[in-house]
């Protein structure tokens, strides 16, 4: 039999993690501290948060909130729907709402608190799409400090297609990345240089200053 890497759990079921010391119009934020990765059976669309992407759940109103609980179910849907709301694909804001009512139903959540989540975003979540100000990513551990961004905005969500996402979870199992980390760089030390002065040729000619042999 195959040998199967053991699936990191990190990668599968991140708990989003509360950043206390900031937050958006009185909303509590919230970022990753790995990647997510979700696929879409009926598109077959692999969407990967990335680590660190700060998320707030507002992509989903108001009178949707309620049903948006940062340690359970739907909390995985909803990052998946700011992501996706994050890039501001054209055109594909219908489609991002879709993705969302499929993922709270894959992860659990009641199909009537499913719907009302997802009836509450199909009608008021225009004008959060694509917003400039939700690209925003944080160390959990270096939460006063706003990282980069890893890359440059992309054009779409799915960073690949496998339809009916077969093998979606033997590639995960085998602890692929879409975003790979960036290796460390290991500076060297500067060389340790020597300089000479005119005074080392004096102490050289000193009976007690030269050089011992």
């Amino acid at each position: 039999m195959p040998v199967v890497a053991p699936t990191p759990p990190s990668s599968l079921t991140p708990q989003p993690v509360m950043l206390f010391n900031q937050s958006k119009e009185g909303r509590k934020l919230f970022t990753l501290e790995a990647e997510f990765p979700y696929c879409d059976v009926e598109t077959g669309k692999v969407i990967v948060v990335p680590r660190w992407y700060v998320t707030d759940f507002a992509s989903v109103p108001w009178y949707g909130q309620g049903f948006v609980d940062p340690q359970g179910p739907t909390a995985r849907a909803a990052i998946v729907h700011d992501w996706l709301y994050a890039i501001g694909e054209k055109d594909k804001r219908a489609e991002a709402d879709a993705i969302f009512l499929r993922a709270m139903l894959k992860y659990g959540v009641k199909p009537f608190q499913a719907n009302i989540a997802y009836q509450a975003v199909k009608t008021g979540g225009e004008k959060g799409y694509g917003l400039p100000g939700d690209w925003r990513f944080i160390d959990p551990r270096r939460q006063s400090i706003a990282q980069p961004p890893p890359f440059a905005r992309p054009r779409t969500g799915a960073v690949r297609i496998m339809p009916r996402c077969q093998g979606f979870e033997a590639l995960i199992q085998t602890g692929w990345r879409a975003y790979p980390l960036p290796k460390p760089v290991v500076v060297a030390p500067p060389p340790v240089t020597t300089t000479r002065t005119p005074m080392d040729g004096v102490k050289e000619r000193l009976p007690w200053g030269g050089k011992k042999k």
